[in-house]
C-alpha cells in the first residue's frame, strides 16, 4: 500500500492501492486538495487503485468540487472517494450560524453575510415566514393556503399579453395581506400557485387596489384559476409573517430572525445555512467511486422571476451532477438537506450505480436519471443502476419532485428502494407525451416499496407515472400504498399519455385516493397478477378510447369497500379495445360487485370482457389490516394467480438498515391528508370593478370565436352602477352554442338561487340552464329568452319581457338526494309586478349543480347585457 500523509509518501510493492489521507487539521485538509493530488498522480502515469481517504470531518464545500477526464481512473485501477473506517464525513455547503441575541416578540437574532433562502435549525428544514402559517402536523411544513378569486382581465395592467398568466384576482382579505408587504420587501417576497399536478413560484410585478389583482413577474406555465379552480395559493418572506414557531427571515440588511420551537435553546442549537447549490460535479470520468460519504446543506436561490415548473421539477438541478461519465459508483452514501435534488446522472451517462444510499429532506426529489432534451445515441444515458435506497421526504421546495425521475433513459434499474413522503409521483419514467419515438426502452422498476405520497397537497399522480413509449419496461413486485391528492389523480400505477409496451405485474396497491390503476391512454401494456385493493374512488380506471388495444389487465384480484369498480370510459369497444380476462373481483362490505350498472355475468354478455373471471372473497390472512397474503385455500391461487411478495419489496435485509426505512410510517395519512376545503362557492358580482373585458368569474369557462362575436365588460348599460356584462352573438358561427358563458358551482346539496338582471336587444336568444356532471346532460332549472318573452322549457310558462328593458330573473332550487325535483322562478321586468312560479319540473334524477350555462343561439348580430350576478347556495 502507498500512504499520502501530509508530504510524506510510503510504498508497499505488494499492494496496488495508493491511499491519500485528508484530515481537516493536515497538510492535505481538503476534498479539492486532494483531488488535485489524484490528479498529479494520474497525469504522472499512475494506472493502479488510488484511495482518497478522509479523516472524520465537515469539510466546507465554498464552491462545487469539478472532476473531470483527468481525474478517471481504469478499469483495473479505479479512484474511491471514501470516509475512513468509523469516521463520519461530511461535504457541506452550509456554514455554522453563531451569535444569536434576543430580540423582541420572543425572536432571536444573528448576523449573517450573504444571501439565502434555506435555514436548518437542529437539522431541521425551518420554515421561511409564510402566511397562511403551515399546519405542525403536516410534514414538511405543508398547509394553510389563500384561494384566488379569478382570472385577471386584460385591462387591469398595462401590457397584459396573456393576461390568465400573468395576473389573477385575490379575494378581499388575502389581498389586504399582499397590499400591507412593504414596497422595499415586495420584491423578494415569493407567491406560490398550485397548478394542479405542480406549482408556479412567482415574484410580485405590480398591484392593483380596486379589483384587488395581482401581477406577477413575467408569466406562468400554466393559466392562473383553470386547472384548479379556487386555486390555491400561499406567500412567504416578508417580515410580517414572521409570527409563528419554527418560521424564520433574513433582512436585506443580514438579520436573520428566528422563532424558536418550545423547548429550542438558540444557546445550543447547531444553525445552519447554505452557501453553495451544487456540491460535486463530473463531466467525462470514468472509474471512480464515492463510498461512505454526506453531502449535505445545498440551496437554492429563486431567480427575479421566481420558478415555474412544467411538471416533475424538471427545471431543478442536483446536489451531485454527472454528465458524460461511466462506471461510476456511489456506496453507502449519504445526501440531505437538499435545495434541489440530490444525484442526477444526466447526459450520456452509463454503466453506474448509486446503492445503499440514504436521500432525504430534499428541496427536490431523490433521483434523476437522463435529460429531458431528447438525446441521440451518442448523449443517451442508460444502464444506469439504483438499488437498495431509501428516498424520504422530497420536494420541500419544489413539491412537484419525484423520488426517482427518468426522463430520457434506456435499460436502467430501480429496484428495492424505499420511496416515501412526497407529494406527488414516486417514480416517473418517460418523458414524451403520445406515440412518437421514445428511447426510454427497457427499465426495470421493480421490488420497490413508494407510500405516502401526495398529502393532499397535488393532483394527477401516480406511485408509478409512465409517459410515451417505453416498451420493455417493466413495473413489478413493487408494494405501492397511501396515495392522497389534493381533488383528483390520487392512483397507485398510472400509465399516462401514451404510455406503451409496459408490463405491470406482481404488484401489491393499495389505498389510494382514486383509483388504484389508471390508463389515461396507451398503447397494449400489460396489467397482470397484481393485487389491487381499496381504491377511495374507484378501483380501475380508463380514461380514453383508442382504435388500438390499450392494455391486457388479467389475472388481478380486486378487492374494495365502495360502490364504485370501474372509472372513466368502458363502453366503446367498437372505437377502442381493450382485454379483460380471469380476474377476481369482490368488496368486501357485501355491496353487489357491479361493472357500471350491470353485474359479471351481464357485464361478460355485453361487453365479451372478463371471460374466466369470478366474483368470490379472495380469502386474504386480513386485508382489513393490510395482509394481502393468500390463504392456501384462496380461489385466486386456483385461477393461476401468482401472488408478489411484499416482504421482498424495498431495502433487503434486516438490522438498522431495514428499520431506517420502515421507520417512516404515517399511522393518520388519510386525516392528515385531507385536501384543503375549497371556499364556499359564491358569486355577487354587479361587474363594477372589473376592467373593461372579459369577465373573471369564480370557476368559469367562456367561449367565443370572434367573429364579430364577444363577451366583455361594458359601460353605459347597467342596472346599478356604470357596467354589465354584455354577450354579442354574430351569423355564421360553428357550433351555433357560441358565444356562451359558463360556471361550475359544483353544488350537491342545499338551497340554490341563482339570480341575474337581463336586457336584450330586439331578435336577441339565449337560454339559461342548470346540468349536473353526468354525460347525460340532467338538467334541472331550464329558460329560454327570446322573440320578447321569457320561456320556462317545460312547463311553457311565460312572461312578457319587452327588448330594451331590464328584468330581474331568480331561480331557486333544493338540492340532494331527498331533494323534490322541483324549482320555482321570480321574474321581475322593470315597471312591473313580480310574477312567481312554483313546483316546476326537472329532469327525473337530476340533484347537482355541476354546469350552470348562459348560452346564445341567435344566428344574427345581436346582444343581451347582464348585471347584478349572484350565485349563492345556503
Amino acid at each position: 500500500m502507498r500512504v499520502i500523509f501530509a508530504l510524506f509518501l510510503f510504498v508497499a510493492p505488494a499492494l496496488a492501492e495508493t491511499v491519500i489521507q485528508v484530515n481537516p487539521r493536515g497538510a492535505i485538509a481538503s476534498p479539492q486538495a486532494a483531488i488535485e493530488q489524484v490528479r498529479a498522480l494520474r497525469q504522472g502515469g499512475e494506472k493502479g487503485a488510488v484511495a482518497v481517504e478522509f479523516a472524520a470531518g465537515d469539510y466546507f464545500i465554498e464552491q462545487a468540487l469539478k472532476l473531470s477526464a483527468a481525474d478517471s481512473g481504469t478499469s483495473t485501477g479505479p479512484t474511491v472517494y471514501r470516509a475512513a473506517k468509523d469516521a463520519r464525513v461530511t461535504f457541506t455547503g452550509g456554514k455554522k450560524v453563531t451569535g444569536w441575541k434576543q430580540v423582541e416578540d420572543g425572536l432571536w437574532q444573528a448576523e449573517v453575510k450573504g444571501k439565502f433562502e434555506q435555514f436548518w435549525i437542529n437539522g431541521r428544514r425551518a420554515v421561511r415566514a409564510r402566511t397562511p402559517n403551515a399546519l405542525g402536523n403536516r410534514p414538511g411544513a405543508v398547509g394553510g393556503y389563500f384561494n384566488a378569486k379569478s382570472q385577471a382581465a386584460a385591462d387591469m395592467f398595462q401590457g397584459l399579453s396573456k393576461p390568465s398568466f400573468e395576473a389573477f384576482v385575490a379575494r378581499p382579505a388575502d389581498y389586504e395581506v399582499l397590499k400591507g408587504i412593504p414596497k422595499d420587501e415586495r420584491s423578494e417576497v415569493l407567491l406560490t400557485v398550485m397548478q394542479t399536478w405542480t406549482v408556479g413560484q412567482c415574484r410580485i410585478k405590480e398591484l392593483n387596489d380596486e379589483p384587488r389583482a395581482v401581477r406577477i413577474v413575467g408569466a406562468a406555465r400554466y393559466p392562473f384559476v383553470e386547472f384548479e379552480p379556487d386555486q390555491r395559493w400561499y406567500v412567504e418572506n416578508f417580515r410580517a409573517a414572521l409570527d409563528a414557531p419554527g418560521e424564520w427571515f433574513l433582512s436585506q440588511a443580514g438579520q436573520l430572525l428566528y422563532k424558536p420551537l418550545p423547548g429550542e435553546d438558540m444557546n445550543t442549537v447547531e444553525a445552519i445555512v447554505p452557501v453553495t447549490e451544487k456540491l460535486l460535479l463530473l463531466e467525462s470520468v470514468q472509474h471512480v467511486r464515492f463510498e461512505r460519504l454526506t453531502f449535505a446543506h445545498t440551496q437554492h436561490l429563486y431567480g427575479p422571476a421566481g420558478y415555474h415548473d412544467g411538471q416533475a421539477a424538471a427545471g431543478v438541478g442536483a446536489v451531485v451532477e454527472l454528465d458524460r461519465s461511466q462506471h461510476i459508483g456511489f456506496q453507502n452514501c449519504e445526501m440531505k438537506h437538499t435545495g434541489g435534488y440530490a444525484i442526477w446522472f444526466r447526459t450520456a451517462c452509463a454503466h453506474s450505480e448509486l446503492s445503499h444510499c440514504y436521500l432525504h429532506d430534499l428541496g427536490g426529489g431523490g433521483v434523476r436519471l437522463g435529460d429531458i432534451k431528447m438525446p441521440n445515441e451518442d448523449t443517451l444515458t442508460h444502464h444506469i443502476v439504483v438499488d437498495d435506497c431509501i428516498i424520504h421526504s422530497g420536494g420541500r421546495l419544489f413539491p412537484s419532485a419525484c423520488g426517482v425521475f427518468l426522463a430520457h433513459a434506456a435499460d436502467c434499474e430501480v429496484t428495492h428502494c424505499d420511496i416515501g413522503d412526497l407529494y406527488y409521483t414516486g417514480i416517473s419514467a418517460g418523458w414524451l407525451w403520445g406515440y412518437k419515438h421514445s428511447p426510454s426502452k427497457r427499465n426495470r422498476l421493480d421490488f420497490n416499496h413508494i407510500h405516502h405520497l401526495g398529502w393532499g397537497v397535488l393532483s394527477d399522480m401516480g406511485g408509478f407515472y409512465g409517459l410515451g413509449r417505453s416498451e420493455g419496461t417493466t413495473v413489478s413486485h413493487n408494494h405501492v400504498h397511501d396515495v392522497g391528492s389534493y381533488r383528483y389523480g390520487g392512483w397507485g400505477l398510472y400509465t399516462d399519455e401514451g404510455s406503451t409496451g409496459v408490463t405491470l405485474t406482481h404488484n401489491v396497491v393499495h389505498d389510494t385516493s382514486e383509483s388504484t390503476f389508471h390508463q389515461h391512454y396507451g398503447k397494449w401494456n400489460q396489467v397482470s397478477h397484481n393485487v389491487f385493493a381499496y381504491g377511495r374512488k374507484a378501483q380501475i380506471q380508463r380514461s380514453r378510447a383508442e382504435k388500438h388495444a390499450s392494455f391486457a389487465y388479467e389475472n388481478n384480484v380486486v378487492i374494495y369497500d365502495i360502490p364504485k369498480l370501474l372509472d372513466g370510459t368502458w363502453y366503446n369497444w367498437e372505437t377502442g379495445t381493450y382485454e379483460m380476462r380471469n380476474n377476481l373481483y369482490w368488496n368486501s362490505v357485501g355491496l353487489p360487485v357491479l361493472f357500471h350498472d350491470t353485474d359479471l355475468a351481464g357485464w361478460q354478455k355485453r361487453t365479451g370482457h372478463d371471460e374466466g373471471s369470478l366474483v368470490a372473497d379472495p380469502l386474504f390472512v386480513d386485508a382489513a389490516k393490510r395482509d394481502f397474503r393468500l390463504k392456501k385455500e384462496s380461489p385466486a391461487l386456483k385461477m393461476g394467480f401468482i401472488p408478489g411478495d411484499v416482504s421482498q419489496a424495498g431495502v433487503r435485509g434486516e438490522g438498522e438498515w431495514k428499520k431506517q426505512a420502515t421507520s417512516l410510517s404515517f399511522p393518520d395519512f388519510w386525516e392528515v391528508s385531507k385536501p384543503w376545503p375549497m371556499p364556499p362557492y359564491e358569486v355577487r358580482e354587479d361587474f363594477e370593478s372589473m376592467g373593461l373585458s372579459f369577465p373573471v368569474l369564480p370557476r368559469q369557462e367562456i367561449r367565443w370565436q370572434n367573429k364579430g362575436d364577444s363577451i366583455y365588460v361594458v359601460e353605459g348599460e347597467a342596472v346599478s352602477g356604470k357596467r354589465s356584462l354584455k354577450i354579442t352573438d354574430a351569423p355564421g358561427l360553428d357550433p351555433s352554442w357560441d358565444p356562451h358563458l359558463v360556471l361550475k358551482p359544483g353544488f350537491k346539496a342545499g338551497k340554490v338561487t341563482v339570480a341575474f338582471q337581463v336586457r336584450m336587444e330586439k331578435g336577441a336568444k339565449f337560454f339559461v340552464d342548470w346540468r349536473d356532471s353526468g354525460q347525460k346532460y340532467l338538467t334541472g332549472p331550464s329558460l329560454a329568452f327570446e322573440g320578447e318573452s321569457i320561456l320556462e322549457r317545460r312547463s311553457k310558462k311565460k312572461v312578457a319581457f319587452p327588448s330594451g328593458t331590464w328584468a330581474r330573473v331568480e331561480m331557486t332550487a333544493t338540492l340532494g338526494e331527498k331533494a323534490p325535483g322541483k324549482w320555482s322562478i321570480k321574474i321581475t321586468p322593470a315597471g312591473q309586478p313580480t310574477q312567481e312560479f312554483e313546483d316546476l319540473p326537472c329532469d327525473a334524477d337530476w340533484n347537482e349543480l355541476a354546469w350552470l350555462g348562459f348560452v346564445s343561439t341567435a344566428t344574427e348580430k345581436v346582444a343581451f347585457w347582464l348585471d347584478d350576478l349572484q350565485v349563492v347556495a345556503e
